[in-house]
Order: structure tokens, then sequence, then C-alpha cells
């Protein structure tokens, strides 16, 4: 099982959350406080995918460009995504520590131009990454926008797959870069790269199925949605039609992995569709992933 989407889950990432959710008057919820599905130091993480079955975290991957001290003033610094992503030393020890149970997805800055650039080639080559990422609403750039071109084609010639947040942004990010009509451009002049509209798309549900509908390189990623709250149009999707264009993710700390298995059991998937969802479809476009060794880890 692959979790496509899974922010820094460990316990000093817990207060920026709060904090910025009390500041940006979000309503949402993490799994803050929960001893069995929130934040926790890697050895527990992992126990925890061995509880559930979960063989690999996607994480992204970013520096911060802004410092934050122990008492954040700066309301920019503490709305940069990075600070909530996986610093590339972070991720580079977990690899080490635990061999294919986690890897990296390299989060992209248009705003940095060409020295960006630059640090997406060098990532995309490294063992850790297995793909391109955007946190869309940073950069308020829909998915068509020439700044993305280059990462793009670097996928294409890497073959691997680019992430974007798809939908709307809580708080006071601009919405519309993220609604999924942008995506079809991309998804015709780079036909070879797998395009993961994530986020279920919310609130464009459907114009995000119709996209992964029309393209056969655009998948439906479900990370920060809980399964109970996946509306029906989707679950639909999944178990016709969309069988293997649908991703399974977290958005952690947004939704838990043990809470998630269970939820999963009330949406009633066949075998076929929830060995896709979890797992097949996730390697497909993710073909860096290691197998798991069924030897080496989880009881």
């Amino acid at each position: 099982m692959i979790d496509y989407w899974c922010n820094a889950f460990t316990p000093d990432r817990e207060p920026l959350w709060a904090e910025v959710i009390s500041r940006e008057g979000l309503s949402i919820r993490t799994r803050s406080g929960d001893v069995d599905d929130g934040f926790c130091e890697p050895a527990e993480m992992v126990k925890r995918m061995d509880q559930v079955g979960v063989d690999t975290l996607v994480l992204p991957v970013c520096e911060p460009s802004n410092r934050l001290g122990d008492d954040p003033k700066d309301q920019a610094a503490l709305e940069e995504f990075a600070h909530y992503a996986v610093r590339e030393s972070e991720l580079k020890s977990l690899v080490a520590t635990y061999p294919g149970r986690f890897v990296g997805v390299f989060s992209v800055n248009p705003d940095a131009g060409a020295a960006d650039l630059a640090d997406a080639a060098e990532a995309v080559d490294a063992a850790w990454c297995v793909g391109l990422h955007s946190h869309t609403h940073s950069w308020d750039r829909p998915f068509d926008h020439p700044d993305y071109r280059p990462y793009y084609e670097l996928c294409a010639q890497r073959s691997i797959p680019f992430t974007m947040q798809a939908g709307a942004s809580g708080g006071n990010m601009v919405h519309e870069s993220g609604h999924p009509s942008a995506i079809a451009k991309p998804a015709r002049d780079f036909p070879d790269v797998g395009f993961v509209l994530s986020h279920t798309g919310a609130p464009w549900v459907f114009e995000t199925i119709e996209a992964a509908l029309e393209f056969p390189n655009v998948y439906v990623g479900t990370a920060t949605h809980p399964p109970r709250r996946w509306p029906d149009t989707l679950v639909e999707f999944m178990k016709g039609p969309g069988r293997h264009r649908c991703l399974f993710g977290t958005g952690f700390p947004l939704t838990g992995h043990v809470r998630s298995m269970h939820q999963l059991q009330d949406l009633a998937l066949d075998p076929e569709t929830a060995e896709a969802l979890l797992d097949g479809n996730a390697r497909c476009i993710f073909n860096r992933i290691p197998q798991p060794d069924p030897v080496s880890h989880r009881s």
C-alpha cells in the first residue's frame, strides 16, 4: 500500500499546524493529540504503517525560505508550505534508517525561476526522489501556466509523475489556481507524464473526474479527505470507469492512516478496486517506488 501524499509527521510540526489554523480561522482539523493516529516519531510511524499495511509514504520535500522562531510573528513565513513538508536532510535520514518505507517528491517553487529548476533537476537524480510536486495555491498559477512547463518537461525526460494540489484551498490563498480544467493543455502536451490532481479537486470534483476520463495520464488523488467524506460521485467513479485512475493519500495530518483504513471498510470496495486504489495505481505512475520486501517488514 502507498500513501502518495503525507506531510511531515514528527511532533515538531504539530505546533505550526495549530498556529496557522488558528490565525487563518480554518475549518479543518488535524490528528493533533491523537496517540494512535497523530504526530509521532519515525519509529512509531513505521510501527503504525505495519499495523495497517502501508508499505511506503511519499513525502513532499522542500526547504523553507524563511526562518521560524519559537514564537513566529511573520505570518508569511508561517504560511509557507515548506515548514509543513519534509527537509531533504530529514528524508535522507528516514530513507537510510527505514529503506523502502519513505520516498520523496521534490516540491517546486516557480517563483524562484531557473535556480529552482536546477534544484529540481538535481533532486530527480537522487535515489529518494520519485516525482515532482506543487503546493499549487502557494504560487497562484494555474496548471497550464508557462512557468510550470519546464518542470513538466523534466518529468517527461525522467519518466516521473507530477503531483499537484487541485481544487480550492483554505484560508486566504487564491482558489482559482487549483481549478482542474487547467490540466487539459499539460495533459495533451505531455502524454507520458502522469498528473495527479490531489485533494479530490474539491469543490470541483466533477470537473476533476471529467479530466481523468478525458486524459489517460490524469489521476485523482484523495489526500486530505478521509474516506467517510468522499463524495458519492468519486466513490462511484473509483468503483467503475475510474478504477485505475484513483490514488489513496492521507495528506497527514489532516487524515490519519489508522482511521482511513477503518473508514475504507465502510465503502465496500471489491478487492480489485481496493488494490488499485491503495497500491497498484500509485505503483503504475510512481515507477521508482521500490517493491515491498515482505520479509523485512510488516508482520
